[in-house]
């Protein structure tokens, strides 16, 4: 099977759906090509320069093709309308590889239209995504939804366009449940062309520590940040917004450090709650580092923790063996259960409760080993890789 994966942006060695599914397809022994735009992920972020390019590179790359992960990566130069990508001759490159399946992962975007309208011309297949939620959707946010005219914005903008691109569409595949109510009710795709789809976890990479090796290793970064055997390390990965909120966490480890419990907390990435973060008693601050970089750090912690917004980095960290507390308002509640616990969004004493009902080592062990087997059991790229080319094989032979 010849398939094709439009993404908005791309980056090497990061944890994307757009890096991983079309590496686990391939894998598989289908030829899978992935066509981005010049741009890197966030390469419009007020942060970019600081948090990403030492890692990335520039923010704007230039065109090429090359293999990458065993797929072909084709960038093509774009324009941009208020940070809305447009690919500069996408129908031509479409036609010159002539796939079977293309699959983008927005339900509207300009290059979600473009591959839409292109389908009549080069004769494929054609699926979407949409891996928005609702805690960081707009019209959920009371501010705009009780705003008229940002909702009429909306339905015209986004609402109207999706639905014509819903006419062309073969499948649309939301992450989560709540993605799949946004696909529908906001993007007018239909409910009989919606199908939920996890994000998954690398498995190959993401897992406990396998040998001594691995152990000595985890245990020697343990050690660098001061960390003792005795201290129950949290890790949050990724940025420092009010969005994620990890400030919610840090200033629950300074709250258990007064009352007397050997909590820490390691932070990994940067954004505009770092300064306050490090004044944080329990708390260590370290920079972004690529994504299978992370590894290690996840074995030589105790619980990884997101106070806000789902993360893939939330599966990771999962099938590397940590119990996991998120938000209590995250709807895919599937990520969690058996291997972890909620806490009230945003509120410090419930996060408090949280994290001391983890004080137990044997019951973070056993809800972490039941992490470790759902995530290979369930949300394996590889697995996924292959029940999406089932999907797509019916699609082809409709």
């Amino acid at each position: 099977m010849k398939i094709v994966f439009l993404s908005v942006w791309f980056s090497e060695n990061m944890g994307y759906i757009e890096n991983c599914l079309p590496k686990a397809m391939a894998s598989l022994g289908h030829e899978v090509h992935v066509i981005s735009s010049t741009a890197q992920v966030y390469y419009n972020d007020p942060f970019y320069k600081s948090v990403y390019e030492p890692y990335l590179g520039t923010n704007i790359t230039q065109p090429l093709t090359k293999n990458v992960d065993g797929f072909i990566l084709h960038r093509l130069s774009f324009r941009s309308l208020k940070g809305k990508i447009f690919l500069k001759g996408l129908r031509k490159e479409l036609k010159h590889i002539k796939p079977d399946i293309v699959q983008v992962f927005d339900a509207f975007s300009f290059i979600t239209m473009q591959a839409a309208f292109a389908k009549s011309n080069v004769k494929y297949k054609f699926c979407t995504a949409n891996h928005t939620v609702l805690s960081v959707f707009p019209l959920a946010n009371k501010a705009i939804k009780t705003n008229v005219f940002k909702r009429i914005a909306f339905y015209f903008t986004r609402t109207i366009p999706g639905t014509l691109i819903a006419k062309y569409t073969d499948i649309c595949y939301p992450a989560t449940i709540d993605a799949s109510f946004i696909a529908e009710k906001y993007y007018g795709v239909p409910k009989n062309k919606i199908k939920v789809a996890p994000l998954g976890v690398d498995t190959q990479f993401f897992c406990p520590a396998a040998n001594s090796d691995e152990e000595k290793a985890a245990h020697e970064l343990r050690n660098s940040f001061n960390f003792t055997n005795e201290d129950i390390v949290c890790i949050y990965t990724g940025r420092f917004t009010k969005g994620k909120n990890p400030l919610c966490l840090a200033e629950a480890i300074e709250k258990l450090n007064i009352q007397g419990h050997r909590y820490k907390a390691l932070f990994m990435g940067n954004g505009e709650q770092l300064d306050t973060i490090k004044q944080k008693k329990g708390c260590v601050v370290h920079e972004f580092v690529q994504y299978h970089q992370l590894i290690p750090y996840y074995r030589m912690a105790d619980i990884g923790v997101w106070p806000r917004q789902e993360s893939t980095s939330m599966l990771d960290a999962a099938a590397c063996g940590l119990p996991i507390v998120i938000s209590n308002k995250v709807l895919a509640v599937e990520r969690v259960e058996g291997n972890g616990l909620t806490y009230t969004e945003n509120d410090l004493d419930s996060m408090v409760d949280a994290l001391l009902k983890l004080k137990d080592k044997e019951t973070r062990k056993k809800l972490g080993d039941f992490g470790i087997e759902k995530i290979q059991t369930k949300y394996s790229w590889l697995k996924i890789a292959a029940e999406r080319i089932e999907n797509y094989s019916k699609i082809i032979n409709k």
